[in-house]
Order: C-alpha cells, then structure tokens, then sequence
C-alpha cells in the first residue's frame, strides 16, 4: 500500500469519517457527477462507501493534504470507489468515483 510514515490509512479513515460527520464536504466538480452518472451512483453511494470502505491507496500532497483512494460496495452492494482529497482536519474534496474495482 502507498502512504506517508506521519500517518497510517487507519488515520486517516478516522479522519473522513470525522469530516463526514462534523466537516466540510466539496464536491462541486462536474468530472464528478459526470462519472457517478456513468456508474449509477448517488450521493448516498459515494457517503456509503467512504464510510464504510477503507483506504487501499493514499499518498500525501502538501501539508496535511492528501489523496485517498476508498474502496468498498455502493448501497446496492457492487464494488467500487471514491477518490477524494483530504484537506487539513475539516475539508474533503471528492474527486471522482471508479466502478467495479
């Protein structure tokens, strides 16, 4: 697994889910929802799988920044995943999200 020796993909689920729960959450990309609709997802999906996967990939990018790649089942129970960017304790960005993985 790629990630950085300051934290582990434990931590940084820990980290989306108290972002989920108490944080701030952008997806205002049109690359975004081109890609859920592509893949029949929902936002519901994507909260799904960032709560309830775990973090396969992840490399940091800058200062308490780093890229996520989530693995786990939409609420219908196919595969798949959400990239997203987690910035600093309180932000998220989601990225994109793959299908079939």
């Amino acid at each position: 697994m790629a990630g950085h020796p300051d934290i582990t993909a434990e931590d940084l689920h820990q980290r989306i889910l108290d972002i989920l729960e108490y944080g701030s959450i952008l997806y205002n990309n049109p690359h975004l929802f081109e890609r859920m609709r592509q893949r029949g997802y929902s936002i519901a999906d994507v909260y799904h799988i960032l709560k309830n996967g775990k973090i396969l990939k992840f490399e940091k990018q800058g200062t308490e920044r780093y890229n996520c790649q989530v693995h786990g089942e939409d609420l219908e129970g196919s595969k798949g995943a959400v990239v997203t960017i987690v910035m600093k304790r309180r932000r998220m960005l989601i990225v994109t999200v793959l299908g079939g993985m």
